[in-house]
């Protein structure tokens, strides 16, 4: 099921589920630097189409999260949030 909801392009370059998980897991951080800085939502929605990209819900989700003003907390909520996002990617291997 997980392969089905990957891009086209992160599976045809031969990479493994580990690498995939591994792959979202960059893009999750991606989005949550990007909630963390205010960027604004309508402005991300597009990554949904980048290599190894997680799916919209996802992006979604990280507008969900509380947005902190100072970088510690910042830091962690992006930490937090790859991790979340390729704990359920290794788990639907």
């Amino acid at each position: 099921m997980l392969l089905a909801l990957l891009p086209a392009q992160a599976l045809s370059n031969n990479h493994s589920p580990d690498q995939i998980c591994h792959l979202r897991g960059s893009w999750a951080a991606t989005i949550m630097s990007a909630r963390q800085a205010g960027l604004p939502l309508s402005g991300q929605l597009h990554l949904e189409k980048a290599p190894g990209a997680g799916t919209r819900d996802e992006i979604l989700a990280a507008y969900e999260h509380p947005r902190f003003s100072t970088t510690p907390m910042q830091q962690r909520a992006v930490e937090d949030y790859r991790n979340e996002v390729e704990l359920r990617c290794f788990k639907n291997q």
